[in-house]
């Protein structure tokens, strides 16, 4: 594996895994960050859910890519 794979593979595993920290810390209802724009918790929950689960989708993939790098032997 060169030097460079091996970078990229935990750029990208560090950056997957503070997009998972950030949207659950950012999520109404399992998140520690509590935003009161909305009236009502349950339309923030409601809101919010999609967006979260695409992030978490998301960031998965990155962290996936990344695990692959690091696992990939040169040839």
């Amino acid at each position: 594996m060169t030097r460079d794979t091996k970078r990229s593979g935990v750029s990208l595993l560090l950056v997957g895994l503070l997009g998972i920290a950030f949207f659950w810390a950012t999520d109404p209802r399992f998140g520690v960050v509590r935003a009161e724009a909305t009236g009502s918790p349950v339309d923030a929950v409601h809101d919010s859910t999609p967006g979260t689960y695409v992030g978490f989708a998301g960031s998965g993939i990155v962290v996936a890519v990344g695990v692959w790098l690091l696992m990939k032997r040169t040839a």
